[in-house]
């Protein structure tokens, strides 16, 4: 198949939204063994809309997934470009708005004409329903191309891109044969070396890289034929990233935490400052966290690591609150508080202020304490502040792990 994008919305062209759908949809794509040959992104124009669906067609496309402007608004002109495009009427799906109706009643909201617009499509195309939110999607064929038409809201997006393409592709038997491996603590060109002797040793696998910071992920994909081929790479992968390795499912970072506190029947306790929050979150992302973590403290200022987490005065002023010994403290206290298992705590200059000669923006301390020891890590950062926050907040929760498993 050739497969193309039709990115529809001025938001994508000035930059208020990023097109994270495309991507989504290459990796869904890949798993049924197909691959998008060209992504084009529209504005909100009816004319400009259907004259791109008239040249895609014309390239001998057999299928183009276009996203977005089906909504209740002036500027969402999808259906009346395709109509255009067709040379039919738009028509009114009374069943489809019906349903918009119940769906807004339902939320207490007061139905607006302009939301059974949502309805409209053009005359002959199929509906497709959008089980996820108001604006139902269609599909026509134009010139020997299949045009599939969803919202571009992503959660609308990928539920109804997997009904409507994904899983009939699914089932016709296209699945791909694939692994995916999920690391932290390397960057991509690290990667990349250490896997590069899959392309010689085991040539029908195809690798794969994608950086999503800070997580580096790696994909192996082979042909049914080759299936011993996928296995022996992965198995090479495996080593070569060693500790580095936290996941091989897509879903949360801290999900591989969670399943090995779960495993081992112990829970956690966090304490963080420079982080404000955030490993907490990125555990608490994971469904059924509850089971292991007991507690959470953001220990931001001095007086507050004295009285939340038992920092003694004295180590403060003699180290300062960015220090091996100070955050030692932290991860103990926030474990005694807890009743915890494990604690692990951070603390550190995220910038762009604060930084010294001594401890320059980016020193970060991390420390983990249970029955089996305890370690601490420094890290030095280069990233802004949003960046330095995060991936201090994923070298916590992966100290954790690596302490677990060693």
């Amino acid at each position: 198949m050739r497969v193309e994008v039709l990115a529809i919305g001025d938001e994508l062209l000035d930059g208020r939204v990023a097109d994270t759908n495309t991507l989504r949809l290459a990796e869904a794509l890949g798993a049924v063994g197909q691959k998008i040959i060209r992504r084009t992104t529209v504005t909100d124009d009816r004319g400009v809309i259907s004259e791109e669906a008239k040249a895609i067609a014309g390239r001998d496309t057999t299928l183009c997934v276009v996203s977005g402007g089906l909504g209740p608004t002036t500027d969402d002109v999808t259906s009346e470009a395709f109509a255009d495009l067709l040379e039919v009427s738009l028509e009114r799906d009374e069943e489809q708005a019906r349903v918009i109706e119940e769906r807004i009643t339902s939320l207490g909201r007061e139905l607006t004409p302009n939301q059974l617009k949502q309805a409209d499509r053009p005359e002959g195309a199929r509906v497709l329903p959008n089980n996820k939110g108001t604006a139902p999607g269609f599909e026509v064929v134009y010139g020997g191309c299949r045009f599939v038409a969803v919202p571009g809201v992503p959660r609308e997006f990928d539920a109804m891109i997997e009904a409507a393409v994904v899983a009939p592709l699914r089932e016709a038997g296209g699945e791909t044969p694939r692994v995916l491996l999920r690391s932290f603590g390397l960057v991509e060109a690290q990667v990349d070396k250490r896997l590069l002797p899959i392309k010689t040793r085991w040539p029908a696998v195809r690798v794969g890289y994608r950086a999503h910071f800070p997580e580096i992920h790696v994909s192996l994909k082979a042909g049914e034929d080759h299936l011993e081929d996928l296995n022996a790479a992965e198995g090479f992968c495996r080593e070569e990233l060693g500790v580095h390795l936290f996941s091989d499912t897509s879903g949360p970072f801290a999900a591989s935490l969670v399943a090995l506190l779960k495993e081992r029947g112990e829970t956690l306790a966090i304490a963080e400052s420079c982080t404000g929050g955030l490993m907490a979150s990125l555990l608490t992302d994971v469904s059924g966290s509850s089971a292991v973590f007991e507690m959470g403290v953001v220990a931001y200022s001095n007086r507050c690591k004295e009285l939340h987490l038992e920092v003694c005065s004295e180590l403060l002023a003699s180290h300062g609150a960015v220090s091996e010994a100070v955050v030692l403290e932290m991860a103990r206290g926030v474990r005694r508080r807890g009743g915890a298992a494990v604690g692990v705590a951070v603390s550190g200059i995220a910038g762009p202020t604060g930084g010294t000669e001594e401890k320059p923006v980016g020193t970060v301390w991390l420390a983990v304490v249970s029955d089996q020891g305890e370690k601490t890590r420094r890290l030095s950062l280069p990233f802004e502040r949003d960046r330095n926050k995060m991936i201090s907040a994923y070298a916590g929760l992966d100290l954790v792990r690596r302490h677990l498993i060693r």
